[in-house]
């Protein structure tokens, strides 16, 4: 099993990851590029950032702890989110 790259952890509103609108959910990215999601916790050895995203249609303003402080993304598909999250290992 490859080993743990990234992990992110959001808090908010996610219709595309919470059944219900609000909740938390957890990303793993591994090494060989592959993803997991789940809604379980997860401890960080040491979180990296901490950032704000709002996510509306298919642009995404995002405030975050480490460099760019600020930016706006262009996704491929839609979607509607507000959540806080952390990164880190």
């Amino acid at each position: 099993m490859p080993k743990i790259k990234k992990i992110f952890t959001e808090y908010g509103l996610d219709f595309d990851n919470n059944k219900y609108g609000f909740g938390r959910s957890t990303e793993c990215e591994y090494t060989d590029g592959t993803e997991m999601r789940t809604h379980e916790p997860v401890k960080f050895k040491k979180v990296h950032a901490r950032y704000f995203r709002i996510w509306i249609g298919k642009i995404v303003f995002i405030i975050d702890s480490d460099r760019p402080h600020f930016c706006v993304r262009k996704k491929t598909r839609w979607n509607f989110k507000i959540v806080y999250g952390k990164s880190g290992q």
